[in-house]
C-alpha cells in the first residue's frame, strides 16, 4: 500500500460518476482524452503532426486481467465488466482506483490502483496492483490501446523493437500479420511508424524489474465481414483499411495469491520523422540512468580481430594451444589486433557448458596461458570463447547443476532443444545435445557461474566472448520455488545481476578485462562490448544509440569488401571469420589486405570515424545508385566527416555529398590515397569502394 499512500498525498481533486466523463490530458506533443467511468483511453492525437493516433472512442481499453484460480478456471476480465473506479484528478494526472474486481459471480479481493500521467515526455501510464484473492493475475495489460489508426500517405506501417544490434521488423501494413510483440526491457523501447511518424512506447526500467509484452494484434473491425470479398474489397488495401490493430503493454506478472506488485511506468508519446527520431526519444531516457564502465585503452583506437575455432562439439581438433602461434603471426602480419578463440574449454565448442578447464586434447592449462602471455606481448589480445546461459546435459557431472535449471509454469525444467551441426548423426538429430535453461534468478546458481568465470580471468587473457548472453531460449520466466526469487523470477534481470558480479570480479583483479557479449541487447551494453552478425542493409540501432561501445562484426565472404567498408561506416572492429571461423588469415588475402587498407584509414581519422559521434544518415544527404553512407562528428570542433561506399560488386557509381549548415570547403580522402586532398562533395567510387568526405 506504500505506493497508493505517496498517491493520496498529491493534489488531486475528486471526480464523481456524474462529473463530467472525459479528462483531458495534454503538453505540447500529444492530447489524451481518458473516460473516468472505466479508464478507457478514447482518444491520443499528436499535436506534432496531427495524426489521430487513437480516433474511436468506441473501441477504447482500459485494463485486461488474465486470473486464474485453484479449481483450474481462468478467467480474462477488462475494466468494461467493473464498476466505475473512484477516480482522483489533477491536472497532468489521473488516479483511477477499482476496489474489488468482478470475476465470474464474484468480486475478487483485488485491487488496482492505476495511473496515466502526462509529463513533458509523454503519457505514463503506472499503478499498484494488490491480489488478497486465492488467484494469480497471470497477465495485467496497462495500458490497452484499443487501436491505432493510419496516419494520411501511410504506404507501410511497421513495428520494430531493437534485437541483435539492429531492428527486428513486423509489418502491420499492408500485411495482415495477426499478432507479434516485442519483449521489454530486452529490446530496449518499440516503435509503431509509418517511416515519417510514429509512436514510441517503451517501459521505463533500466533494472528489468517487470517482463512487458509490447502486444499488437490485427482482428477484423465492424462491418469487415459485409465488405470483403466484393470486387472493389481489395483495391487499394480497402480490405486492410477495414481491420483494426490494437497495441497494449501485457504485463507478465503472475502475481501470486496474497502479494502486491508496483507496475513499472510504461510511456507513450508521438514523433515526427524517421526511426532516429524514435530512437532519439529512447536515448534522451537512457542518458538519465546509463553509466557505461570504464573500457581498456586499446579498445579506444581502431582495431580488428578473427575468430578461430581449436576445437568443435563434435571433437574436430583443428589445432592444439602450441600451434596458436602461428595464428598469432598472421595477425601481426596483417595488423589484427585480437583473436577470439572458439572451442578451447572441455569438449569443444558448444559442450560441457558452464564448465571452462581446458580440453586436455588441446594441452594443458600451463600451455594455453603461456600462449596467451606469448601472444599479448607480441600486441595480440585472446579472447577465449564462453557460453554461460545452460548446461550441457552429456557432461560428465552435470547433475550438480540440475536444481539450478529454470522451471516452467507447469513445474517442468526448460530445455534447450541443441544445435545439429556437421556430422552425420547430429544433422539427423540422433546425438544432439539438450541443454538445461539455467535460472540466473538463483544467487547460488550465479555464485557457481562465478566460479567458472574465474578461470576464465585466471588465464591471463585480456578478455573473453560471451556467446548467446542475449537470450535464454525463450525462457523469460522461472517458476521454481526452490530458487530464493519471488514466484516468477524474471530470467533477465537475473542475467542483469550476473554481468554486474562478473564486473566487480574483473574490477578488484584485472579493470582492462573486457567482457564481450553476442548482439547484445542496450543496457547489457553497460557492461559488455558487442559480437555481431550484420548484413550491410541492417538499421545500425545500437551504434546510433552509443557512438562509444565497442562492437565487432563478422566478415566471412572471401571476396566481400562491402563487409568490411559497412564496418567503416559504422564504427564496427572487423572480425575475420575464414572458412566459418576455421581457416587462417593467408586464406582470406583479398579482403584482408584491403581491411588493413581501410583501418589505415580509419586510424588516420580516428578524430572522426573511432571517437567522433556517430548519426547514421543523420546530418547529410548523398545521392546515388548503390551508395550507402553514415555521417560522423569530430567533438573537439563539431566538423563532420561522411563515409559513402559503393555497394555495387561490378560497376562504378557517383556519390555526391551535401552536409546542412556547411560553412567551408571539402577534403576526400580513401584506402588508396590517405592524405585529404580538396573535392567539391562528388567521388566516383569503383564497385565495393569506400571514401571519407570531411569537412576542412
Amino acid at each position: 500500500m506504500k505506493k497508493v499512500m505517496i498517491l493520496l498525498m498529491m493534489p488531486f481533486f475528486v471526480l464523481s460518476a456524474a462529473a463530467e466523463n472525459i479528462h483531458r490530458l495534454e503538453n505540447d506533443r500529444m492530447v489524451a482524452e481518458i473516460d473516468v467511468t472505466d479508464g478507457r483511453l478514447t482518444g491520443l492525437e499528436s499535436r506534432i503532426t496531427g495524426w489521430k493516433i487513437v480516433e474511436d472512442a468506441s473501441v477504447g481499453r482500459s485494463f485486461e486481467a488474465n486470473v486464474k484460480f485453484p479449481d483450474g478456471s481462468f478467467h480474462v476480465v477488462d475494466a468494461s465488466s467493473q464498476d466505475s473506479p473512484d477516480v482522483y484528478a489533477s491536472e497532468n494526472m489521473i488516479r483511477l482506483v477499482w476496489n474489488g474486481i468482478k470475476i465470474g459471480d464474484n468480486i475478487e479481493d483485488i485491487i488496482f490502483t492505476g495511473t496515466i500521467e502526462m509529463t513533458p515526455e509523454g503519457l505514463v501510464y503506472g499503478g499498484f496492483l494488490e491480489n488478497s484473492s486465492d488467484g494469480v493475475i497471470e497477465q495485467f495489460s496497462w495500458p490497452y490501446l484499443g487501436e491505432i489508426t493510419l496516419p494520411e500517405d501511410t504506404q507501410r506501417m511497421l513495428f520494430q523493437y531493437m534485437t541483435y544490434t539492429s531492428f527486428g521488423t513486423e509489418e502491420l501494413y499492408p500485411a495482415v500479420r495477426g499478432r507479434g510483440w516485442s519483449n521489454l526491457p530486452e529490446h530496449a523501447f518499440t516503435l509503431v511508424h509509418n517511416t515519417k511518424q510514429g509512436l514510441y512506447v517503451s517501459s521505463l526500467d533500466s533494472e528489468f524489474n517487470e517482463y512487458i509484452r509490447c502486444e499488437h494484434e490485427t482482428v477484423p473491425g465492424a462491418g469487415f465481414a459485409g465488405f470483403a470479398g466484393q470486387a472493389f474489397s481489395k483495391k487499394d488495401n480497402a480490405e486492410r483499411k477495414m481491420m483494426r490493430t490494437s497495441l497494449k503493454a501485457a504485463r507478465m506478472l503472475y502475481l501470486q495469491p496474497r502479494s502486491d506488485r508496483e507496475l513499472m511506468p510504461f510511456i507513450v508519446t508521438p514523433y515526427s520523422g524517421d526511426w532516429h527520431a524514435g530512437v532519439d526519444i529512447y536515448k534522451a531516457w537512457r542518458d538519465t540512468w546509463f553509466k557505461e564502465v570504464p573500457r581498456a585503452e586499446w579498445l579506444h583506437h581502431v582495431n580488428s580481430w578473427q575468430q578461430i575455432q581449436i576445437n568443435s562439439s563434435a571433437s574436430r581438433i583443428n589445432f592444439r594451444f602450441e600451434d596458436l602461434e602461428d595464428y598469432v603471426d598472421e595477425c601481426v602480419k596483417y595488423g589484427v589486433d585480437a583473436i577470439q578463440l572458439t572451442g578451447w574449454a572441455y569438449g569443444g565448442q558448444d559442450r560441457g557448458m558452464p564448465c571452462f578447464d581446458v580440453d586436455p586434447r588441446l594441452g594443458t592449462l600451463d600451455e594455453f596461458k603461456k600462449q596467451i602471455a606469448k601472444a599479448e606481448k607480441r600486441g595480440v589480445k585472446i579472447l577465449p570463447f564462453t557460453k554461460f546461459p545452460w548446461v550441457d546435459f552429456t557432461m560428465e557431472d552435470h547433475e550438480k547443476w540440475l536444481d539450478h535449471i529454470a522451471m516452467d509454469v507447469a513445474g517442468d525444467t526448460c530445455v534447450h532443444p541443441g544445435y545439429n551441426y556437421y556430422t552425420y548423426t547430429n544433422l539427423e538429430g540422433i546425438n544432439t545435445r539438450r541443454y538445461g535453461i539455467f535460472c540466473n534468478m538463483d544467487s547460488e546458481l550465479r555464485k557457481m557461474i562465478c566460479e567458472e568465470f574465474q578461470k576464465v580471468l585466471d588465464l591471463g587473457a585480456a578478455g573473453m566472448v560471451f556467446d548467446e548472453n542475449q537470450h535464454h531460449a525463450g525462457t523469460m520466466l522461472c517458476f521454481s520455488k526452490n530458487h530464493g526469487h519471488e514466484v516468477p523470477g524474471f530470467n533477465y534481470r537475473g542475467a542483469l545481476l550476473l554481468v554486474k558480479e562478473f564486473y566487480e570480479m574483473c574490477k578488484e583483479q584485472d579493470p582492462d578485462f573486457l567482457m564481450t557479449g553476442e548482439g547484445c541487447y542496450d543496457i547489457q551494453s553497460q557492461y559488455y562490448a558487442t559480437y555481431t552478425r550484420a548484413d550491410y542493409n541492417h538499421s545500425p540501432v545500437l551504434r546510433y544509440i552509443d557512438s562509444d561501445v565497442p562492437i565487432a562484426c563478422a566478415v566471412i565472404d572471401h571476396y566481400d569488401l562491402n563487409h568490411v567498408n559497412m564496418c567503416a561506416a559504422l564504427r564496427y572492429s572487423m572480425s575475420y571469420e575464414v572458412r566459418n571461423f576455421k581457416g587462417k588469415l593467408s586464406e582470406f588475402p583479398r579482403v584482408v589486405e584491403y581491411g588493413k587498407k581501410v583501418d589505415r584509414l580509419r586510424k588516420r581519422y580516428e578524430d572522426f570515424l573511432w571517437n567522433g559521434i556517430f548519426s547514421d544518415t543523420v546530418g547529410a544527404k548523398v545521392e546515388g545508385n548503390n551508395i550507402k553512407y553514415s555521417v560522423f562528428t569530430r567533438k573537439s570542433d563539431g566538423k563532420r566527416a561522411v563515409v559513402v561506399y559503393n555497394v555495387d560488386t561490378a560497376n562504378s557509381n557517383k556519390a555526391t555529398v551535401s552536409l546542412e549548415n556547411m560553412n567551408g570547403s571539402m577534403v576526400v580522402a580513401t584506402p588508396d590515397r590517405l592524405k585529404a586532398v580538396k573535392c567539391n562533395g562528388t567521388v566516383v567510387l569503383g564497385p565495393q569502394s569506400m571514401a571519407v568526405i570531411m569537412e576542412d
